[in-house]
């Protein structure tokens, strides 16, 4: 199954829609040009009926014909007055259908941009990722997986369009510009990420959306060394700054030099697309794990996961911690694992897939 296709999966209503549901959406948006469109034949008809004093019925059928310009003869003979109302009717009857078959027609195009803007200015606490390229053809469905709202940025219409249908929330438009962040709700995101080619375009995108949104999180691609100070400074944090090249350089430079490294990453890799997923457990005041050192709570033994990590309640970190590190209430344990071991040690799952929390 490819990415994509697995997220269409993801993405589809859970919910069953009402049955009218499509049929009410498309009478909403076609609705004044149909008025319009009665509004013109009731109007031609009304005129037959005073100027020729037809029936309804023939008044109607004149009305139908000389709109449709099929040709048909008319229905008795028309006299000075019936004959310049009907080349107003031509004129400006068929003028007038053809404007509101051709709002039809562009009202049920841009409903499917309509909606994703109404989606988007419902977002809070959302990720930003200017640039829908390689890197965030992996990351976006990723995030989308983990529960996050996302909403893509991307100047390139083609691509846009392709990943609209796929169910990406994208805006078409300059990433660099303060209208399109703004229309992106940078002032409501948590987190914007610049993953354009350019280093001058990201740094660009971090000083607008600080400047807007100070608060915000910036996590942004540098393609040159000498960017990553100026992105630095622009907002982003050093470990928010990374460089494509150099980080698949140092992974490459670590598989070769280290024995055994070709058969551990394909496993780094399992976690990186979803077999795994990251978990975090917080060690309670009588939880039977206080007082102990994780290697007497044998954590790894009851389940088959793996300890990151240990924020201590006062905020300190330890990565990679050791045996003889000791639990205390209020402790945060990060931990990698498939789902089921998670659940079953009781931590909660740092982003379940949608629907599943």
């Amino acid at each position: 199954m490819t990415r994509l296709a697995w997220l269409r999966g993801r993405l589809r209503p859970r919910r069953p829609r009402h049955p009218l549901g499509v049929e009410r959406l498309v009478l909403s948006l076609v609705r004044p040009s149909l008025l319009l469109a009665a509004l013109v034949i009731a109007g031609g008809a009304a005129g037959y009926m005073l100027l020729e004093d037809w029936t309804l019925r023939e008044a109607l059928y004149m009305t139908v014909i000389t709109l449709s310009t099929v040709g048909f003869g008319e229905v008795r003979p028309l006299s000075e007055g019936g004959k310049l109302f009907t080349v107003a009717l031509i004129v400006g009857g068929v003028a007038t259908l053809s404007f509101a078959l051709v709002g039809i027609g562009e009202r049920l195009r841009d409903a499917p941009r309509r909606r994703l803007e109404r989606r988007i200015r419902r977002m809070k606490d959302h990720i930003i990722v200017c640039g829908f390229g390689r890197i965030a053809e992996t990351l976006v469905p990723g995030l989308i997986r983990h529960g996050y709202h996302v909403t893509v940025i991307e100047e390139d219409g083609d691509i846009a369009e392709a990943a609209i249908r796929d169910g990406i929330p994208v805006l078409r438009g300059d990433a660099t510009s303060e209208e399109i962040l703004e229309r992106a709700g940078v002032r409501r995101a948590s987190v914007v990420a610049a993953l354009l080619p350019n280093d001058g375009d990201n740094l660009s995108i971090a000083m607008t959306a600080t400047g807007l949104h100070p608060e915000i999180r910036v996590v942004a691609r540098s393609e040159e060394e000498r960017s990553v100070a100026n992105l630095q400074r622009a907002g982003a944090q050093p470990q928010d700054v990374v460089s494509p090249h150099r980080t698949a350089g140092e992974v490459l430079l670590w598989m070769l030099s280290h024995e055994g490294a070709a058969r551990i990453a394909p496993r780094i890799q399992d976690v990186a697309r979803g077999h795994f997923e990251t978990g975090a457990l917080t060690i309670a005041r009588d939880s039977p794990l206080a007082g102990k050192t994780l290697a007497d709570a044998v954590i790894g033994g009851r389940a088959n996961v793996l300890v990151m990590a240990v924020t201590a309640d006062s905020g300190d970190v330890t990565v990679a911690p050791r045996g003889a590190r000791r639990l205390g209430a209020g402790d945060r344990l990060t931990l990698v694992g498939r789902t089921g071991d998670l659940r079953r040690l009781g931590a909660r799952v740092d982003g379940p897939a949608p629907g599943n929390a």
